[in-house]
């Protein structure tokens, strides 16, 4: 059995990740206060992919590492409004069954807990907006509300 991270070990070296931006340059993400020293609430930001109707936008999200974050995925809500199967239209909140890596959190962080952790860590907030960019481009006919709209519980 592999030795597990401590939730709070894990999250600082996303910030620091984050912080320093050595992660994918069309995704960023940091902690919304930075006096948190539970390290729960991140504000994340996605460029929006190219070639269809997300393009030249940046699309800002909350995201909530709850107590037994690693072995649970973070949740996740849009600011900025956003079309998209999956999403909630009312408030922005990503359902996790929408997103691959949201809906099978759980097992992989299960399986890495039985085998030695691989060098690129799969479950991150950075991997989690990555697979959100990666399910906006897979979407990106749809119509888009207004450029800078936010979802009424952010305003």
């Amino acid at each position: 059995m592999a030795a597990q991270v401590p939730r709070n070990f894990k999250l600082l070296a996303e910030l620091e990740k984050g912080e320093k931006g050595m992660g994918a340059g069309a995704c960023s993400y940091g902690l919304e206060d930075p006096e948190d020293i539970y390290m729960t609430h991140w504000r994340g930001t996605i460029w929006g992919p190219p070639h269809g109707n997300h393009e030249n936008r940046i699309y800002e999200l909350k995201m909530e590492c709850g107590p037994n974050y690693p072995n649970e995925p973070p949740e996740i809500h849009f600011v900025s409004q956003i079309n998209l199967p999956g999403v909630s239209p009312t408030d922005g909140k990503v359902d996790k069954n929408a997103i691959p890596i949201l809906r099978d959190w759980s097992r992989i962080a299960a399986e890495l807990a039985k085998n030695a952790r691989p060098k690129e860590d799969p479950l991150s907030l950075e991997t989690a907006l990555i697979s959100i960019r990666k399910y906006m481009d897979e979407n990106k006919k749809l119509p888009q509300p207004p450029e800078g709209s936010k979802y009424e519980i952010y305003q």
